[in-house]
């Protein structure tokens, strides 16, 4: 039994902002048309837990580079969009999500948020592959939202239930 290991305080605070999002979001689910469709406690839930780290500062670190990840990602499947329907030519589409990742990634990495690399890439496949018209923006400006709140989420279960202190917050 030695050698298996313990549940800390960082698990404990990871598993409150997870029920914290999915009760938040639970209502949500029972609201009409496409934006019903698209929101739902999934992507807080998955905002806290990657936003959950060691220290308070962390956790808004993190959280900002999912932001800003979805904003690149967005803003790059926006532009991709401007090809109107030469978007739903394979053979286009495919050069077109080759080039988007590698541009998405380039742009976070040249911001110097790595971590916000592959929520970019999946915003700018959801657009440019969803069909639906209107809800390759719906999709965007819903996952902006849902991770602002498993950010602030995050960051208030942190600073509430206690933990080991954190050198970078007294600074």
């Amino acid at each position: 039994m030695k050698n298996l290991p313990g549940v800390g305080m960082r698990n404990i605070k990871t598993a409150v902002a997870v029920m914290i999002c999915f009760f938040l979001f639970l209502s949500l689910r029972e609201i009409e048309g496409p934006a019903g469709e698209h929101v739902g406690p999934f992507y807080a839930c998955i905002a806290a837990i990657i936003c959950m780290q060691s220290s308070v500062v962390q956790s808004v670190r993190q959280g900002i580079s999912r932001v800003m990840g979805t904003l690149l990602g967005g803003g790059v499947g926006l532009l991709a969009l401007l090809l109107g329907d030469w978007v739903d030519c394979p053979a286009l589409t495919g050069v077109l999500l080759g080039a988007g990742v590698v541009f998405t990634i380039w742009l976070c990495n040249a911001i110097r948020r790595p971590a916000a690399c592959s929520i970019s890439c999946v915003v700018l496949c959801v657009m440019v592959l969803n069909h639906s018209g209107a809800d390759r923006y719906l999709y965007t400006a819903l996952r902006v939202g849902e991770t602002l709140v498993g950010i602030v989420v995050a960051v208030a279960v942190n600073r509430l239930l206690p933990g080991k202190p954190d050198p970078e917050e007294d600074a």
